[in-house]
């Protein structure tokens, strides 16, 4: 039916309706057909834009490149975001830098070829597109907080020596104003070291009255008076946690509020002539069973020459660099680092955070509501958080949390292992606390096989995204430098 009414169609001569038709069937195909045409054509836009942004970015991260090598950049970022298979040909790239003003501007051109607007004459389409970075003046504040315990003795340590390094290299060279980026180091073993130059300082009670500062002396002493009465003996720049939860609180010392003080490290003299006790490093002063009053004796410090370690005992860490603009001074600080003592993560997280503040024991960073600044930590641990269990009068040996017989870690037990989950969970708090002050926290795990730990650093970062776990050195250089690219990034906006 339909084919005799088509012939009767073409035939119809009444108003010339076949040449009218005739005459539409090209258009009409056209019209149809450059609907595809300039589907195309927007498609290719679309890549292009993806395409160019990515460029202007790249170009943007490295504010001191040249301009023959920012164009090459970019060239090489467009080629890698729209490939040959992608709909249409790539133009000219066009790279302009505004080094005054800051901003970024990548511009380039698709020709797309036409399937059916060539009827007309139209043999291709051409889109362009133009993408502008306004260079962020963003300031960077960082703190990289770092394992310095035994197990990182060896080719450990020099691997994070060269990862870290790494990653100043990568900000500083990437740092179009030098004055907007601070870098700050934490090293940690079972304590921190704060440095000496801080002795006596108004935070650090020289009055002796902080609850805890008289631990373990009776009478009751002032341990700077007890360290300067020994004979060649000083204080190395350690310190010891606050009591729960000012240990992981940024709260500012008060001489008002003692508890807001911090104390130097002291590791007393342990009881001698007994097994189980690692540090006794003079005579008691006094004989009898009562093993508590021979550690506790004061007055046997008094014009002592003491042996090895002494009250030193367990302060291993290198001194804490504060935020610093100079590069030099950072990365002599790494390649001071070394790799002695056990691993008491929280505190070295507490520090990084107080190194990041701008109140007090440190004040060089920014307040932490400045929309201008990024606040970053980077964590690194190659181990367990560890602190010996002792069947003995104390409990434990000395750490940054005193004698476990103190109860300063809260919890009272010889057990490693449940004095390892109380550190644990003094971690969780520790990087809890310092997300909440919004600092972005970046955690790693280095040839760590402890699922419990990677799974606690995981926790720690963040976001998942944040945690790197490196099971070489290789993959270790490739975490700071993914973490370079990140900070770097996080100072651009579009």
């Amino acid at each position: 039916m339909f084919r005799n009414w088509f012939k009767s169609f073409l035939a119809d001569q009444r108003a010339n309706v076949a040449m009218i038709f005739a005459l539409m069937l090209v258009p009409v195909t056209v019209m149809g057909g450059g609907a595809v045409d300039f589907n195309q054509a927007m498609n290719a836009r679309a890549r292009l834009a993806e395409a160019l942004d990515a460029a202007a970015l790249a170009v943007g991260a490295s504010p001191n490149l040249p301009t023959e090598d920012a164009i090459s950049l970019a060239q090489s970022v467009v080629a890698a975001n729209y490939p040959d298979y992608e709909v249409g040909d790539l133009g000219t790239i066009n790279v302009s830098v505004d080094d005054t003003n800051n901003v970024v501007i990548v511009s380039g051109t698709s020709r797309v070829e036409t399937a059916f607007l060539g009827l007309i004459g139209i043999e291709h389409l051409t889109v362009d597109w133009e993408s502008e970075v306004q260079r962020a003046r963003t300031a960077l504040e960082l703190v990289m907080v770092l394992d310095n315990t035994g197990s990182m003795s060896g080719s450990k340590i020099a691997a994070l020596r060269d990862a870290a390094a790494l990653l100043t290299e990568i900000l500083h060279d990437n740092a179009d104003d030098p004055d907007m980026l601070e870098i700050g180091l934490v090293p940690f073993s079972s304590t921190v070291n704060v440095g000496t130059e801080y002795e006596r300082a108004w935070w650090l009670d020289p009055d002796g009255i902080s609850p805890v500062h008289s631990n373990n002396f009776d009478p009751p002493a002032n341990r700077w008076d007890v360290i300067d009465s020994m004979q060649y003996e000083s204080w190395d720049g350690c310190i010891e946690a606050r009591e729960i939860p000012l240990d992981v609180e940024d709260i500012a010392p008060d001489p008002g509020d003692p508890d807001t003080l911090f104390v130097p490290y002291f590791a007393p003299d342990e009881p001698s002539g007994y097994s189980g006790y690692s540090n006794s490093y003079m005579s008691d002063g006094m004989g009898g069973s009562n093993l508590l009053a021979r550690l506790m004796n004061s007055d046997k410090y008094a014009g002592v020459n003491p042996w090895g370690s002494a009250s030193n005992w367990g302060c291993t860490a290198r001194p804490i660099t504060p935020l610093t603009q100079s590069r030099s001074i950072i990365d002599d600080a790494i390649d001071d680092m070394i790799a002695s003592g056990t691993t008491n993560i929280p505190i070295g997280v507490s520090w990084g955070v107080r190194v990041l503040s701008p109140q007090a024991p440190f004040t060089e960073g920014n307040a932490y509501d400045d929309e201008e600044n990024i606040k970053a930590m980077v964590i690194l641990t190659d181990g367990t958080n560890v602190i010996n269990g002792r069947s003995n009068i104390n409990y434990s040996d000395y750490s940054g949390y005193g004698y476990i017989r103190e109860g300063r870690l809260g919890v009272i037990s010889s057990s490693s292992w449940l004095l390892r989950n109380a550190l644990n969970d003094r971690t969780a708090a520790a990087c809890a606390y310092a997300r909440a002050q919004g600092i972005r926290v970046y955690t790693i795990t280095f040839q760590v096989n402890n699922s419990t730990t990677r799974d606690l650093m995981r926790a720690c970062a963040s976001h998942s995204s944040l945690y790197f776990d490196s099971p070489s050195n290789e993959a270790l250089r490739n975490a700071f430098e993914l973490i370079a690219g990140d900070l770097t990034n996080l100072r651009l906006s579009r």
